[in-house]
C-alpha cells in the first residue's frame, strides 16, 4: 500500500512495483493498492499485478478503512507493506481489525520521529520494518521503543539490461549536446534534496580550470531555479534538462560519469543504475552510499555539500578513459553480485514468508494460553 500523491514515481514507488511484480513471480497473490490515477498503480498494472484504486484522502478516514478491511477479511490477507505513516493508520488499523498476521512498513529514510502517534503506530500495528541501508536502521538505533530485532535490512535490486540495443549517442542527441564533448549525468527528481545547486557549482569549477564539459540532469519537476544558477554561474550553454523519461539507463549509459549530488538517501537506486549499466559514478556520501561504492574501487565517493571534492573526481575520470573502463567495471560486477532484483526479491520473499509462520504460530500460541 503506499499513498503517495498520485502524480509522482519515484525510487519508493519503482521499489514497490518491482517488489510486488517478483512476489508475484513466486507464485504469491499480490494486490497494489493506492490512490485514484496513481502512476505507479498503473506501472504495477501494465506489468499484470491487481490494483485497487481509492479516494485516499485524511487519516483514520472510516470509509477507506472499512473498505480495506472488507477486502482483507474477504481475501484473507497473510501480510500487508505498507510506505506511508498514513498507509499504517488506514491499512495498517484495518489489517489488525481484521487479523492479517504480519504488517511491514518499508522505510526507505530515517523517517520516525518521537512522537505520540509514531510510538503507538509501531508499538501496536507496525510488526516489523524493512529498510534499503544499513545506514537508515542505525539510525533508528536513538528510539528505544523500537525493537530492533524487528528491523530489517533488504538492500535495493535494480533491472541489469541488455546494454548492446543501447546507444551511446542519445544521450547527447537528446540533450542537444555537440558529440565531440564529454558529458556528466544527474538524475533524480528536481529538488533541493537531490543536491543539483552542488552539480552545477561543480560544473562551473571545471569550467574555471579549463574542462568544458556538459552536465545533462534528468528526471521530472521544474527546473527553473537551477536554470537561474546555471545563468548566475555562466554555463547555461552547457546545462541542460530533459525532463521525466523513461529510457534513463540508455540516457546513463551514454554518460561519461554519472554524479549522485544528494544530501540526503536512504539507498540511491540512481547509483545502482548507473553502475549496472556500466558508467562510472562519482557519489556523494548520502544514506547507505558507501554500501554500494567502494572509494577508489569501483567509483568514487565524496562528501555532501561538496562542489570542490565532486568537480576534483569527475576531472580525474575525465581525463583518464582507463579508470573510468575499470570503475565501470567493477561498478556492475558489484550489482551482478548483490544488488540484483532477484537477489532483492528472494530476500523479500524469504522474510515476508518467515514472518507470517512466526506470528501466525505466535497468535496460536497466545490464544492456548487464554
Amino acid at each position: 500500500m503506499n499513498s503517495i500523491q498520485s502524480d509522482i514515481w519515484r525510487g519508493g514507488e519503482k521499489w514497490m512495483v518491482n517488489a510486488a511484480s517478483g512476489l508475484a513471480g513466486k507464485g504469491h497473490q499480490v494486490s497494489c493498492i493506492g490512490k485514484e490515477n496513481a502512476v505507479w498503480l498503473q506501472k504495477a498494472a501494465s506489468r499484470g499485478l491487481e490494483v485497487l484504486e481509492l479516494p485516499i484522502h485524511a487519516d483514520f478516514d472510516p470509509f477507506i478503512i472499512s473498505r480495506l478491511y472488507r477486502k482483507f477479511k474477504r481475501e484473507r490477507i497473510d501480510l500487508l507493506c505498507c510506505n506511508f505513516e498514513k498507509d499504517v493508520r488506514l491499512g495498517g488499523i484495518a489489517a489488525k481489525l481484521s487479523g492479517v498476521p504480519c504488517i511491514f512498513v518499508r522505510k526507505g529514510l530515517s523517517l520516525i520521529y518521537e512522537k505520540l502517534r509514531y510510538k503507538l503506530a509501531y508499538l501496536y500495528i507496525v510488526d516489523r520494518i524493512i529498510t534499503p541501508a544499513h545506514f537508515v536502521k542505525q539510525n533508528f538505533r536513538k528510539f528505544s521503543w523500537l525493537d530492533q530485532d524487528n528491523i530489517h535490512v533488504i538492500h535495493n535490486g535494480v533491472e541489469i539490461p541488455d546494454t548492446s540495443a543501447f546507444s551511446k549517442e542519445k544521450l547527447k542527441r537528446i540533450a542537444g549536446v555537440p558529440y565531440e564533448s564529454k558529458v556528466i549525468l544527474g538524475a533524480g527528481c528536481i529538488h533541493p534534496q537531490k543536491g543539483f545547486q552542488y552539480l552545477i557549482e561543480a560544473l562551473k569549477i571545471l569550467h574555471q580550470s579549463g574542462n568544458k564539459v556538459h552536465l545533462v540532469i534528468t528526471g521530472g519537476g521544474d527546473p527553473k531555479p537551477y536554470q537561474d544558477l546555471s545563468q548566475s554561474c555562466g554555463i547555461s550553454g552547457f546545462v541542460h534538462f530533459t525532463g521525466h523519461r523513461d529510457d534513463v539507463r540508455e540516457l546513463m549509459y551514454g554518460a561519461d560519469v554519472f554524479v549522485l549530488s544528494s544530501i540526503d538517501e536512504g539507498l540511491p537506486n540512481v547509483v545502482l543504475e548507473a553502475m549496472g549499466v556500466g558508467t562510472p559514478v562519482v557519489a556523494a556520501l548520502a544514506g547507505g552510499t558507501d554500501e554500494i561504492v567502494a572509494d577508489g574501487v569501483n567509483g568514487f565517493t565524496v562528501p555532501v555539500m561538496d562542489s570542490l571534492k565532486i568537480a576534483e573526481k569527475v576531472a580525474v575520470l575525465l581525463e583518464n578513459e582507463s579508470l573510468r573502463k575499470q570503475f565501470g567495471d567493477e561498478g556492475l560486477k558489484r550489482v551482478h553480485q548483490d544488488f540484483t532484483m532477484e537477489v532483492m526479491v528472494d530476500s523479500l520473499n524469504e522474510l515476508f514468508v518467515k514472518s507470517v509462520h512466526e506470528n501466525l504460530k505466535k497468535n496460536r500460541n497466545s490464544c492456548k494460553s487464554e
